[in-house]
């Protein structure tokens, strides 16, 4: 992911750099969103280099840190709101302004360098806390402990009866993702007992993430427990939750979801939830995952089922459908995502952000966006004349110039659920940029197996060592529902449901929706949202239809219905005339046909 530079220079608090006693310091002021640094990389000041030992950090809490005590398995969290000093030791400022550069290496982001200037502000003796002894093994165990735990004695009665927790995680064998769902649901105040089920059909993947479970408990000092199987039918009985992260047959379709639609002129960047690529892997997908939800519907008819899996409307809808009985829901990350780059657009702080969104995933709108009352829209109309900014999120800006309000998915992904952007390549030249976030053609395709191999090597070097885990919650929506539904304390997600009802007036009522959803121990309850300004309604009604022929392909094995979804997809449109799509959807339904048996 490529992150400009006026973003990451909001993670430098301005004015901190000073002479302390140890060293030349100044202070990183995380205002964008959590992370983790897996390593500090290197410090420039005015063109001299230092080096991880030479840097050391302060932190509230915590020991002092040299960088390279800090790793891939021993990370620092950069939490919002929290100051981290870092100082250069034994290092003297001159006076007067220095350029600034930080090099770390931040988990799920990559490599990260800020470049700024800043004055120096004199010598403090405050900056920091009192240093300590270094030392790599006490910063999960500091971490743990900000995690608020509740006693299991002191939860009422009727919440602690409902330990042990039972998750089933499906797709266990994305081990990077399967972690962050456990990691996240051991970090839930007062959830200590508890059984993860994990299930998957690669063994050897499966192994890894059973691994990482087992480390992350003995980390977390719960009674918790795990297995591992590749019989979904062999855990589901009993379970509260099921959790889908499925891949069917991607990594031999990868490239054919790609590379033929390309010989048609449609050029896509991710390919797996709209266009030929996703509609391809729902046509995939779609069986197994039927099979699934029919399973839960008999063995586990009152858990609570949350697919993460894509083309994710498609295949929630799917389920709304074919098991209107089982309480599902769709979820993404984008709204939290959007809503926290949103904040730093309209350099405003995150908690004091107020919104609505609505739509559908991947193209929910931000219809109301402000700050004390303030209506954050005009600020960021007026920041339209910074190439900068705009140069960072060239389509969602676009959008919402002549659309009216900012959407939630990403620039680059976004651009392929539309008409306008993909279509010639003078059009791409100018609306797309490098990596998935800015639309690169084939930034999945190129990327996704290599990342997902090198996930898994990480894995394994982790699991070969000694090295602590770090326990550090994230913002994906399952262990909010979790939560809630443990405690009764309610919580606010939002999730992607049946229209039913009308929740978003104006789009039809057996669609699938983005909206909030509260969640409590009794259940999910979606919010009413009212109608969508009409332009936006019309871009989403487009892909309800889609969705709706994508489902029907599944459930009636109509392959002409599957057809029929890729003409009236809008890339494909633009770019090809009926026949042409029809001709593409042929040479790829031969390409891939071993794996749509299901169809034949």
């Amino acid at each position: 992911m490529i992150i400009p530079n006026f973003v990451l220079k909001k993670l430098y608090k301005k004015g901190s750099l000073c002479q302390t006693p140890g060293g030349a310091a100044f202070i990183l002021l995380n205002r964008i969103d959590t992370g983790l640094v897996t390593r500090f990389e290197s410090v420039t000041v005015d063109g001299r280099e230092f080096g991880p030992s030479d840097i050391e950090v302060h932190t509230p809490g915590r020991p002092v840190f040299r960088g390279e005590d800090i790793s891939t398995g021993n990370p620092l969290p950069l939490e919002v709101g929290v100051e981290v000093a870092l100082v250069i030791r034994d290092f003297e400022l001159t006076e007067g302004k220095h350029d600034l550069m930080v090099s770390i290496k931040v988990q799920d982001l990559g490599d990260l360098t800020i470049r700024l200037k800043d004055q120096h502000n004199g010598r403090r003796e405050d900056l920091v806390p009192a240093a300590s002894t270094s030392s790599s093994a006490g910063m999960a165990g500091a971490d743990s402990a900000a995690t608020g735990e509740i006693a299991t004695e002191d939860l009422p009665a009727d919440m602690a009866a409902r330990l042990p927790v039972k998750i089933v995680l499906l797709g266990a064998g994305s081990a990077v993702f399967a972690r962050s769902f456990m990691n996240d649901i051991l970090c839930i105040p007062g959830l200590n007992r508890g059984h993860f089920a994990l299930v998957d059909i690669d063994e050897e993947r499966l192994a890894l993430a059973e691994g990482i479970a087992k480390k992350m408990i003995t980390s977390s000092g719960r009674d918790w427990t795990v297995e591992a199987t590749t019989d979904r039918r062999a855990v589901l009985a009993g379970a509260h939750f099921v959790i889908s992260t499925i891949e069917v047959a991607g990594v031999r379709n990868v490239d054919k979801d790609y590379e033929i639609p390309l010989k048609y002129g449609i050029d896509q960047c991710v390919g797996d939830t709209i266009g030929p690529g996703g509609i391809f892997k729902m046509l995939r997908t779609g069986p197994a995952w039927l099979a699934i939800l029919r399973d839960i519907a008999e063995m586990a008819p009152e858990a609570v089922v949350m697919n993460y899996t894509n083309p994710m409307s498609a295949l929630t809808l799917l389920g709304l459908k074919a098991t209107p009985e089982l309480r599902l829901v769709g979820l993404c990350h984008s709204v939290q995502g959007t809503s926290r780059q949103l904040a730093l657009y309209a350099d405003v702080p995150y908690e004091e952000l107020e919104f609505e969104v609505a739509g559908i995933n991947h193209m929910a709108w931000f219809t109301r966006l402000e700050h004390k009352g303030e209506d954050l829209y005009p600020r960021l109309f007026s920041q339209l004349e910074d190439q900068e900014m705009v140069a960072a999120d060239p389509v969602r800006f676009e959008m919402m110039k002549h659309f009216g309000a900012f959407v939630t998915e990403s620039s680059g992904h976004f651009s392929e659920y539309l008409p306008y952007f993909r279509k010639r390549p003078d059009l791409i030249e100018k609306h797309t940029g490098e990596g998935q976030s800015l639309g690169a053609s084939g930034a999945y395709r190129d990327h996704w197996i290599n990342d997902r191999n090198a996930g898994d090597q990480t894995i394994r070097d982790f699991l070969a060592s000694d090295e602590p885990v770090m326990m550090q919650r994230s913002e994906e929506y399952a262990s909010s529902i979790v939560q809630a539904w443990f405690t009764n304390r309610p919580a606010v997600v939002y999730g992607n449901v049946s229209n039913r009802g009308g929740l978003i007036s104006n789009l039809p009522g057996s669609a699938c929706v983005e909206v909030p959803i509260t969640v409590t121990s009794t259940g999910m309850h979606p919010q009413r949202f009212g109608a969508l300004p009409e332009q936006m309604a019309a871009l989403n009604r487009t892909h309800i239809s889609i969705h709706e022929l994508m489902v029907k392909a599944v459930m009636d094995r109509d392959r002409e219905a599957a057809v029929h979804a890729l003409m009236l997809d809008p890339l494909s449109a633009a770019v090809c005339s009926p026949q042409e799509i029809r001709n593409l959807f042929d040479e790829m339904w031969e390409a891939e046909k071993e794996d749509l048996e299901y169809f034949l």
